[in-house]
């Protein structure tokens, strides 16, 4: 019976986890492709963290992210947005593979050649890991996470770099209640400590699925980005 009602707290849990969690993209602007075939490949950079980063491709793209900023920035909050961009980058590619499409990750300041090929390239405007604890336990929004990105996607042909489309991505945990006020029925009263134990133990062990709370906020700013590269793909009948 105990193992019955765990189970089910688990269960009611992660829905309401995922369920408050959301995420969005805005298209900035669109051009026609420079051939009007099917790129042969997809080269998905891996998203500039800081100036320095975006610099690497300069000679790809000839571009610079003007909102990308170095304030403040820790050498942990570094590392933290470096791994969400690998995160971001695989899940890209892997969502393009598994949808038809030939594609590779590429770190940044790696030359890229070909005829008819799609650079994907992007900065993050805005990453936050939030303070987990707060967002668990006492929720309502406290302690949010969230990663923004502004994306250019190019096609590279024999004799230039043509803008296609760019847009911005938003991914956020929401206003995820706490474990309190999610607890189940006669606990909420003269139950609150253990409500709020196992709440944080259940947050805990799902967090533990990726390398940091940032994880699941990542795949869903892969998804968002593969949304609009299908999406430009269909208009064109390259699908």
């Amino acid at each position: 019976m105990r193992k019955v009602a765990s189970t089910t707290m688990y269960g009611v849990l992660a829905i309401v986890l995922a369920g408050c969690a959301g995420a969005s993209s805005q298209q900035l602007a669109q051009a026609p492709p420079a051939i009007n075939q099917r790129p042969a490949t997809i080269v998905v950079y891996h998203l500039a963290v800081d100036s320095a980063d975006v610099t690497l491709n300069q000679s790809v793209v000839q571009r610079a992210y003007r909102d990308i900023s170095d304030t403040d920035e820790t050498a942990d909050q570094r590392k933290l947005a470096l791994d969400a961009a690998e995160d971001i980058c695989l899940g890209v590619v892997t969502q393009l593979k598994e949808k038809g499409y030939n594609a590779i990750c590429q770190d940044r300041g790696t030359k890229t050649y070909g005829d008819n090929v799609l650079i994907v390239d992007g900065a993050f405007t805005n990453i936050s890991e939030g303070n987990r604890l707060r967002r668990m336990v006492i929720g309502l929004g406290s302690g949010q996470s969230a990663i923004d990105t502004t994306v250019n996607v190019y096609q590279l042909t024999s004799s230039r770099v043509q803008p296609l489309i760019q847009f911005t991505t938003h991914a956020d945990s929401g206003s995820m209640p706490g474990a309190a006020i999610m607890g189940a029925p006669g606990m909420a009263a003269g139950g609150t400590a253990a409500a709020v134990s196992l709440g944080v133990n259940v947050a805990s062990s799902g967090v533990k699925a990726h390398r940091s709370s940032l994880g699941y906020l990542a795949d869903k700013t892969a998804a968002e980005t593969v949304n609009s590269l299908t999406q430009y793909y269909a208009q064109q009948g390259w699908s």
